[in-house]
């Protein structure tokens, strides 16, 4: 790696990708930083749905929509705490919502015409073809074409810091360990903190800190790192979860095994916007059923939820918190055939993905047979589940169902993203707990939502795309001040 460059990028997950190529493209010279052997961050667990108002989809589909009202709607979601939150970065996002998905589009992203999601008033939730590991191949090919230096299996060992102002980091790799500057800035892009078991127990409730997280390497690394060099950590015990989640198939589904190529993404991409939905529902029915999470309806029916034990531990007023304080967070749902039978079809579903489509029992009992196990016994349903007959017979019994059986999962509770972050002003530079910036430190993604909270289906993703191609910009036009040159101070190169 050479010394010093424009832009230092910390992590390659979706925020930090976009950051890079953007700078990129405007003429800076950019490092970007991975601790992972592979890009893409928890941006590779997600569905892909990306929500932003004022686009060209949209436009076509006949759908008018602003800024305003993205706004309003996003702090319309019910009991989520959300007003007031952090209204300078929620603007942001809702002004370069649209324009960053338009710049995906030019880079060869491809998209569904939106689709609804309440309490958006319009359609707005744009789902990338044919999963979100497009995001990434398309932002990588972009990153190379720009000459961004990409470096994996690289941590961030410390910030070097000179008058309060953030001039480079420490890094340590395969090569061994070095000290890199930046003219222009150093990037946090390193995502949440779910998988830092410490963070979470020191941060959160204790359900929630007990929960698996989706991505395990999620570990915090931006936020550590902020707050060694005096930066504010806001809205660390906020979160939306845990939520229950049903365990990955045994092999990868055959739309994960798809090439991105881009001229097959582009082919699929004029397919979904012109095949009516219909004719879509099994694709689309196969992505959910190994995608998504089961309903709390099912409960509210009769089924129970059980260890994987077989033991019933509450009543499934909040199955997901009541699964984290079980034994490794996994259980199963159990049911009889009439429960299944009434999710079998309208308006009963297992899962959703709203304004794409519903997956009902049968179709996870022929898309995800390994997940279904049936029995005209509770004894036999315990033996092929490996529980114990007594505690499981037990739990049936308390429940009222009758046989034949069947048993859903097994199914974890899961974190999918912390919402605690590092406090970040409008230009996204990193603040102090006195409101003065941390000069020369930036933050993007979960890690620079800055209070903000993100609830519903894109905004996650809508946040990294758009901090980070907004921030990459910024600093490529960033005048240098002279404070940073190629040469250290003996501290430094020790």
């Amino acid at each position: 790696m050479d010394r010093v460059w424009d832009v230092i990028v910390v992590g390659a997950g979706a925020a930090g990708l976009a950051c890079s190529v953007a700078a990129a493209e405007a003429g800076a010279s950019v490092l970007l930083l991975e601790r992972g052997r592979s890009l893409g961050g928890t941006t590779m667990y997600s569905v892909g749905s990306m929500t932003a108002a004022g686009t060209s989809l949209q436009r076509r589909a006949g759908i008018e929509d602003d800024t305003e009202q993205l706004i309003e709607d996003m702090w319309g979601y019910p009991d989520a705490g959300l007003s007031g939150d952090a209204p300078d970065l929620r603007r942001l996002y809702a002004e370069e919502s649209g324009p960053t998905l338009e710049w995906l589009v030019r880079h060869g992203v491809q998209f569904t015409l939106p689709n609804i999601e309440p309490p958006h008033r319009v359609a707005r939730m744009h789902n990338v073809i044919p999963g979100s590991r497009s995001y990434i191949t398309r932002l990588e090919e972009a990153a190379r074409a720009a000459g961004v230096h990409v470096v994996l299996s690289t941590e961030v060992r410390e910030l070097v810091l000179e008058d309060g102002e953030v001039r480079g980091a420490v890094v340590a790799g395969p090569a061994g360990t070095s000290t890199v500057l930046a003219r222009r800035g150093v990037v946090l892009a390193t995502g949440d903190f779910s998988g830092n078991s410490g963070m979470r127990q020191q941060h959160l409730p204790e359900a929630a800190a007990a929960a698996l997280p989706i991505n395990p390497e999620a570990l915090g690394t931006g936020h550590q790192l902020a707050a060694q060099a005096g930066g504010e950590l806001v809205a660390m015990d906020r979160l939306f979860g845990p939520q229950l989640r049903f365990g990955p198939p045994p092999r990868r589904g055959w739309l994960d095994r798809l090439p991105t190529w881009r001229w097959l993404c582009a082919i699929e991409g004029a397919v979904v916007r012109r095949v009516p939905a219909s004719a879509l529902r099994p694709v689309v029915k196969s992505l959910l059923v190994t995608h998504m999470s089961p309903t709390d309806s099912l409960f509210r029916s009769g089924a129970v939820l059980v260890d994987r034990d077989g033991v019933r531990f509450g009543l499934e007023e909040d199955p997901a918190r009541e699964l984290s304080a079980r034994p490794g967070s996994t259980g199963y749902i159990i049911m009889d055939e009439s429960v299944a039978k009434t999710f079998d079809r309208e308006p009963n579903f297992i899962s959703t993905a709203p304004g794409i489509a519903f997956a009902y029992f049968t179709d996870y009992r022929r898309g995800r047979p390994d997940l279904v196990t049936t029995s005209d016994t509770v004894e036999d349903l315990a033996s092929r589940l490996g529980m114990g007959t007594d505690q499981l017979v037990s739990s049936v019994r308390s429940s009222g169902l009758r046989g034949p059986f069947v048993a859903m999962g097994p199914v974890h509770s899961m974190l999918t993203v912390t919402e605690g972050a590092v406090r970040v002003d409008q230009s996204l530079e990193v603040q102090r707990p006195d409101g003065q910036p941390v000069r020369g430190l930036f933050a993007i993604g979960a890690v620079g939502q800055g209070g903000m909270l993100l609830k519903g289906h894109g905004h996650h993703i809508g946040w990294a795309m758009t901090s980070g191609r907004v921030l990459g910009v910024r600093l490529a036009a960033r005048p240098l001040d002279g404070r940073t040159t190629g040469s250290l101070s003996e501290e430094e190169a020790a």
